[in-house]
């Protein structure tokens, strides 16, 4: 756990609330697993897959994801796509690094490593839109030669809603050898 200090016990409860989390029980008749090219990873069946153009209206940058996943609404979305130029040696603490320098309104909630079917680093923090705050969780991993980054984000409000799915996420990711779907 990361040392806070009394302006941020929001930190502190997410902290807990993960410590202490029951995994969640998974519907199998709503599994959903998706295909990548060297990949792949369950997705829930509340995420629909979108098209770019709804990523443009999102994302108002040109390097748009190569997936995006959103629900009804559009208020939580999954990200996903390769990197390039990836530093192995501590990829989430070099963008950890980079996100707090763009904005230091950025609250780190913590960032570790997943041990699921393939190690995912992950690092969850606090950001700052115009419509107010979003839980985010940012996940790197390699699938072969590739490195994946992938992101989950929501309104912060929603975050106790979505926060054992993500985790869920990141535990079902696996590395396939054939060509993505």
């Amino acid at each position: 756990m990361e040392r806070i200090n009394e302006e941020d016990v929001d930190v502190y409860l997410q902290q807990m609330e993960r410590v202490f989390a029951t995994p969640p029980e998974r519907d199998k008749r709503q599994e959903e697993w998706r295909h990548f090219d060297g990949y792949a990873l369950w997705i829930p069946d509340a995420f629909c897959p979108t098209a770019r153009e709804t990523a443009e209206e999102i994302f108002w940058s040109e390097n748009l994801p190569d997936r995006l996943f959103l629900t009804e609404g559009n208020t939580a979305g999954i990200t996903l796509q390769k990197m390039k130029g990836v530093d192995t040696a501590d990829p989430i603490g070099d963008i950890r690094m980079l996100l707090e320098k763009l904005d230091d309104r950025t609250v780190c909630y913590g960032m570790g490593e997943e041990e699921g079917r393939i190690k995912v680093h992950w690092l969850e923090y606090k950001s700052f839109a115009a419509d107010g705050r979003v839980y985010n969780v940012l996940f790197v991993f390699q699938a072969g030669q590739d490195w994946i980054l992938g992101t989950f984000y929501c309104p912060f409000e929603e975050y106790g809603q979505w926060q054992p799915t993500v985790w869920e996420i990141l535990r079902t990711i696996r590395e396939e050898q054939n060509e993505g779907i």
